[in-house]
């Protein structure tokens, strides 16, 4: 915008540099009546100082001066604090092109009749000086919304550890956390934690079933707190059909913590898009992995008699035991093996009598299923190696 010419409109804009209070008020009490400006967000001192220095600047630039970096710098500033004090950024963008009005009016104000056309020829200086302004509030409020996304997001994020800390014997913690974020502290909710390979699915199927809930993000994982109560028998089906870690529900803030790192731990235990991993099928998992020493060492005393037999036989009997306990079924069981219902009678007996736990004793398959589990986990391992 500097320019050495000293032009037509230079000669005017200096002389209104000697009324620029007046038009600063006038233009404090037209701004007025856009809306957004309410007195009770900023005052008239406020505007009147903001207005003074922008007329200021504007005018410094027909004159010729050198104030691009300060007009920058103020514009910057100023768009920054509209948008802190929330004023809409289309009802900002219109105050800041009635400079261009009011530029235009004072200066018309000091131009003979004679001298209109070549007063006219010099509206586009005018207007690029006020282009530059706007452009650069505009810019100032779009990087201040910015930085204020991120704070909210750095302060939802302490609030949400603080909601899903784990250990602490005070209630009223996650109770202030969650009231914070909008939650019944005494409600009930349901976490559900999102499988890491299928990202996008859990994405896209949250957004269909609730799209005014918030998928958060902290430690790796993404998840949602869903209100329990408002949950219809449809949304809990269709949430059983995606690739979520999906746990019991909460009662109240203060189980939200535990019942989150549950549906974490289900989450990696996810292995298709359409199947959530829910704590009745693979609880046997989750024990094995949160106490692994403990599950190793009993896995290896349950099974020592069995590992005696040939390797063969083992195979046939660990094969009829996992296939029983999934089904609870001797018929069902003998269809899936190609087998006489007998013989599956016959390798669950040989198992029992291994093992001393019988499959068709229900504390005793519940037992079983941590024995295979630990056996699995200790494959998995064996194998990445």
């Amino acid at each position: 915008m500097h320019n050495q010419r000293r032009t037509f409109a230079a000669q005017i804009a200096e002389s209104c540099l000697s009324e620029i209070d007046e038009v600063a008020w006038r233009y404090v009490h037209d701004v007025r009546a856009i809306s957004g400006y309410l007195e009770s967000v900023i005052d008239d001192a406020e505007l009147f100082r903001a207005a003074r220095a922008s007329l200021e600047m504007l005018f410094g630039l027909i004159i010729g001066a050198d104030l691009d970096a300060q007009l920058m710098a103020h514009s910057e500033r100023l768009g920054r604090r509209r948008a802190r004090q929330g004023i809409p950024l289309d009802s900002l963008l219109r105050a800041v092109r009635m400079d261009f009005r009011f530029l235009w009016n004072a200066m018309r104000g000091y131009v003979a009749e004679e001298d209109l056309p070549a007063f006219a020829d010099e509206v586009v200086t005018i207007w690029d000086a006020v282009e530059v302004h706007t452009m650069n509030v505009h810019a100032g409020y779009m990087a201040e919304l910015a930085d204020m996304d991120r704070e909210l997001e750095l302060a939802r994020a302490f609030l949400l550890r603080r909601l899903l800390e784990d250990g602490s014997r005070d209630v009223r913690l996650p109770r202030q956390a969650a009231e914070s974020l909008g939650l019944d502290p005494v409600g009930s909710f349901l976490v559900v934690v999102g499988s890491m390979p299928f990202a996008a699915e859990f994405r896209t199927g949250m957004r269909t079933l609730f799209p005014s809930v918030p998928v958060d993000r902290l430690d790796g994982s993404e998840f949602a707190i869903l209100d329990a109560a408002s949950l219809s028998a449809r949304e809990l089906e269709a949430l059983r059909s995606l690739p979520v870690g999906l746990p019991p529900i909460a009662q109240g803030a203060e189980e939200i913590g535990a019942l989150w790192r549950v549906a974490r731990d289900l989450a990696a235990l996810v292995d298709a898009a359409n199947r959530a991993a829910m704590l009745e099928r693979h609880w046997d998992r989750l024990f094995t992995d949160r106490f692994g020493t403990v599950a190793r060492a009993y896995s290896r005393q349950a099974l020592e008699a069995l590992h005696a037999l040939p390797e063969r036989e083992q195979s046939l009997l660990i094969e009829a035991v996992r296939e029983y306990l999934g089904n609870g079924s001797v018929t069902r069981t003998a269809a899936a093996l190609y087998c006489h219902r007998n013989t599956v009678l016959n390798r669950l007996t040989r198992f029992a009598l291994a093992t001393d736990l019988d499959p068709t004793v229900p504390a005793d398959a519940g037992a079983i299923r941590i024995v295979l589990s630990s056996t699995d986990a200790v494959a998995r391992e064996a194998a990445a190696r």
